[in-house]
């Protein structure tokens, strides 16, 4: 199921691929908040990757200029 599919269902399982950024703004708090357990989501990191973090990706070019 794609992140935006999941919006207001919940599931009893979340498994996440961050092998690559793929992440727009607030998509990695939709993908984790969709499971009724924080017990059961699974996140599958780069391999050698310690620090278990992903890059927040914002285009910037499509938001109005201020």
């Amino acid at each position: 199921m794609t992140i935006n599919k999941s919006q207001g269902q919940s599931v009893s399982h979340v498994g996440l691929d961050l092998r690559t950024a793929v992440f727009s703004h607030g998509q990695l708090y939709v993908a984790l908040s969709r499971c009724t357990s924080p017990l059961c989501i699974k996140v599958l990191f780069a391999e050698g990757k310690e620090d278990m973090r992903t890059t927040n990706i914002v285009y910037q070019e499509i938001l109005p200029q201020l």
